[in-house]
């Protein structure tokens, strides 16, 4: 789903679960400060663009659900780079989903 460049400033809660099947979801380059609500729901998704928005901050269960085997698909990719959040102040149980550490993309914050 390709929601990328649309000046986005949030996802309503819930508004995700019409989608339930979705593998990949693009929300690069909007004006989101947080991690959009509902992600750790999706079982099937396995990437999310997330680079160039506002978020400053990542919480232990925005990604992966709680309950063990809940999700059926580890995420290949998470990118986060280019947000004001520092990667230092992440949980590592916050990526407990993901395949490959490689598939987190973090980096530097430019104002």
């Amino acid at each position: 789903l390709g929601l990328g460049f649309n000046h986005i400033r949030m996802i309503e809660n819930g508004s995700l679960s019409y989608v339930p099947n979705l593998r990949e979801l693009h929300l690069e380059n909007n004006r989101l400060t947080r991690i959009p609500m509902g992600l750790a729901d999706m079982k099937y998704l396995q990437v999310v663009y997330l680079h160039s928005n506002n978020i400053s901050r990542v919480d232990v269960n925005d990604f992966c659900p709680r309950g063990f085997g809940m999700k059926r698909s580890f995420y290949n990719g998470i990118s986060l780079y280019g947000n004001p959040v520092n990667y230092w102040e992440v949980q590592p149980a916050t990526f407990r989903c993901v395949g490959d550490r490689l598939a987190i993309h973090f980096g530097n914050y430019k104002k």
